[in-house]
């Protein structure tokens, strides 16, 4: 792990977060190159999946992972990390829990749950202690499997859904919190706004796919005092970026999404569709990504940059970075900053 970088960070979560989550260690094509936590892999794919699935999202969440970096064999690829190596982040992953003080401790895999013994130790094996809660370290304990292809040989996507939706259910009960368990997933509002930005004769790049995305929730929040979405929106380098739409989603959410490269851009392009929602009267979403395709959609990229940093989140976090020293790099965007008298 000499040549890693650990991933710990505002992409984690918030640390108020009612659930944290631990895997066993970054993904060499994951978390390693994202530096979000379960997010540009297959495993990070099915983690998302498996959340939304069952109504729970990386706003109720902290994630980290028992090893902070990505362990890699003599060839480059992912290895398991060794128990030493577990044992060297035990004291990181202890402050962490001591920090976000959760609710809910979640386990993926037997790695992450063995981890727990050198905080506090427990008998607890993995095949025997699915949809059970246990006490552990003062607080309720749920193991999971690992969401990565290799688990799924030994538990299914559709076991590990029923998995999830005990712990969705379980939270539910811990926090009193009232939810739909069934909601219409959001991920399929966000494809279709998508695929609404995307319907350019010539295609749009995908940096501009994000940055409309954020201006149209920017703007549906400044005239509702809400979002159109639950979509998980953090603060990059070069302005919002929106997880729900990472590439791999969309083009197998969006069936007529077209992707090229050029030069050094990455372009999309959609057919033709009709409202939103394909009604014949307009509703306020039309209505919002009308206003934000007229205004900004032929906007340059250096242009829709500039734009959004100059937005009322965008603001905040900017001041916190200068002003306080915060590192706001993959920071989740707080819309409430936007004052909604203006």
């Amino acid at each position: 792990m000499a040549n890693s970088v650990h991933v710990i960070g505002p992409a984690s979560g918030s640390i108020d977060s009612p659930i944290l989550i631990i895997g066993e260690a970054p993904g060499r094509l994951g978390a390693d190159a994202s530096a979000i936590p379960f997010h540009g892999d297959k495993a990070g794919e099915n983690f998302e999946a498996l959340l939304e699935q069952v109504g729970l999202s990386r706003h109720d969440c902290f994630i980290t992972n028992a090893a902070l970096c990505n362990p890699k064999d003599e060839n480059g690829n992912n290895a398991t990390p060794l128990r030493t190596e577990i044992q060297n982040c035990s004291n990181f992953l202890k402050r962490q829990i001591d920090l976000v003080d959760p609710k809910i401790v979640v386990t993926l895999g037997a790695q992450a749950l063995n981890a727990l013994k050198s905080i506090e130790q427990h008998e607890i094996e993995l095949s025997a202690a699915i949809r059970k809660t246990w006490t552990w370290y003062g607080r309720s304990l749920i193991a999971l499997y690992h969401p990565g292809q290799r688990a799924m040989i030994h538990r299914s996507f559709f076991n590990q859904l029923a998995d999830y939706r005990f712990l969705s259910e379980t939270f539910l009960r811990t926090t009193r919190e009232k939810r739909p368990l069934n909601a219409s997933p959001t991920s399929q509002t966000i494809a279709k706004i998508a695929e609404r930005f995307a319907n350019q004769p010539d295609g749009i790049s995908y940096f501009a796919l994000h940055k409309l995305f954020y201006l149209a929730e920017y703007e549906f929040y400044r005239r509702n005092n809400r979002r159109m979405t639950s979509a998980y929106i953090v603060r990059q380098k070069e302005g919002p970026y929106v997880f729900e739409m990472h590439i791999k989603k969309l083009t197998k959410a969006i069936k007529t999404l077209k992707v090229w490269n050029d030069r050094s851009r990455l372009m999309v392009r959609a057919a033709d569709t009709s409202t939103l929602f394909s009604q014949t009267s307009k509703n306020e979403f039309d209505e919002v990504l009308e206003y934000v395709s007229g205004k900004y959609g032929r906007s340059s990229d250096g242009d829709l940059k500039r734009i959004v940093y100059l937005t009322a989140p965008m603001r905040q976090i900017l001041r916190k970075e200068k002003g306080l020293g915060q590192n706001t790099f993959n920071r989740a965007i707080d819309f409430s900053a936007i004052d909604t008298r203006e």
